[in-house]
């Protein structure tokens, strides 16, 4: 019996130290994870903007572009009678076939684009383009209301044709007759209305990633034909108004005459895309240069000392030849790349290549 009994509490001492080492063995994976968990540095939380700046850094560029545009619209493009393209061409040229306000034709063409961005596109996007287009709206028409008084605004339009003793001439009703200023003025007016609305446009994709308008189609037919890029299909649609204006401003049987608008919108394009890229790209741009060569330290020290850019060094190496080379990458301005090219045709062994870089960040003051 007491044989049994050493037995049976052998068995219990047994079980007793076997649940122990469990109890050890799950104890330091615990430890190490609570240990793990104290280590693990906290994540910094965003600091939240306070709400009234929050709602100003987002609405202020979207009402500053609507009201570039407007004025864009209003001073340059109505008075000298051409179509800048997209849903803003459509409405001058109905303001112009009917006389009633662009800023009437502006809502009524974007009200059911507004809705198809908000479901397609998104939501943000929607709400932001629209409110610049309701703005630009509101403007045309309020300076629509006083057409004689701000009239001074407007550069170029039509003036009153006179005879060889200055008078002004009448037509068969005893009415003045106008004729529009010379080409040259409707030049400059296209220039500065692209100005204008390539400002308003930049303003726009940097603030919520859209134009609105014609942009809205383009994005909505980029997702059924991925093939087709977005400015491909917006290039398109702002031809297709550009073209149409032929039809609507004829001012002669010449092609002088007929030509003239579809010229005037083309050279407003032109200068609207380029003032946009100038704005989206930054105008602290530079050019970068990749030099492959033997000679890395001499070439480094001569563009540090000649350029006062400093030089950036990664080993290369042909996959031709197998030879180890040496690649410097240096960030200068337009103004130094001849400087540049002196020094490396000075190394005939070397290969280098250089390409515009846009939006330079950090230390580049020279």
């Amino acid at each position: 019996m007491e044989e049994v009994s050493n037995t049976e509490n052998q068995k219990e001492e047994g079980v007793q130290a076997a649940e122990n080492a469990e109890v050890k063995t799950e104890t330091p994976a615990e430890e190490s994870k609570e240990a793990t968990a104290e280590q693990t540095p906290e994540k910094p939380k965003k600091k939240k903007l306070p709400f009234k700046i929050f709602m100003l850094s987002m609405f202020l560029p979207v009402l500053t572009s609507g009201i570039i545009r407007a004025l864009g619209i209003f001073v340059f493009t109505t008075p000298n009678e051409f179509a800048p393209g997209g849903t803003n061409g459509i409405a001058v040229m109905l303001e112009y076939g009917t006389k009633l306000n662009s800023g009437i034709y502006l809502l009524i063409i974007n009200a059911p684009l507004f809705f198809v961005a908000f479901f397609c596109i998104g939501r943000k996007e929607a709400i932001l383009s629209t409110l610049s287009i309701v703005v630009s709206s509101g403007l045309l028409i309020v300076l629509g209301l006083f057409p004689d008084k701000l009239s001074f605004l407007q550069y170029g339009g039509r003036i009153p044709v006179l005879d060889s003793a200055g008078n002004a001439v009448l037509d068969s009703e005893g009415n003045a007759v106008f004729e529009l200023v010379d080409i040259g003025h409707r030049l400059l007016g296209a220039v500065a209305g692209g100005i204008f609305l390539g400002i308003s446009l930049a303003i726009m994709i940097k603030s919520c990633g859209t134009s609105g308008g014609t942009t809205i189609l383009a994005s909505l037919v980029n997702k059924k034909f991925r093939n087709l890029s977005v400015s491909m299909l917006t290039s398109a649609f702002d031809a297709c108004v550009v073209f149409a204006s032929v039809f609507v401003y004829n001012n002669g049987n010449t092609a002088m005459g007929v030509l003239d608008p579809v010229l005037l919108a083309l050279v407003s394009l032109f200068v609207t895309s380029k003032m946009s890229d100038i704005i989206l790209q930054g105008f602290k741009s530079a050019y970068k240069f990749e030099i492959i060569t033997t000679h890395p330290e001499e070439i480094a020290a001569e563009i540090i000392r000649k350029t006062h850019h400093s030089v950036t060094k990664m080993e290369a190496e042909g996959m031709y030849s197998h030879e180890g080379k040496s690649m410097l990458v240096c960030i200068i301005r337009k103004r130094q790349i001849a400087q540049l090219q002196r020094i490396i045709r000075k190394y005939p062994d070397t290969f280098a290549y250089f390409t515009p870089a846009s939006e330079v960040y950090g230390r580049f003051a020279k």
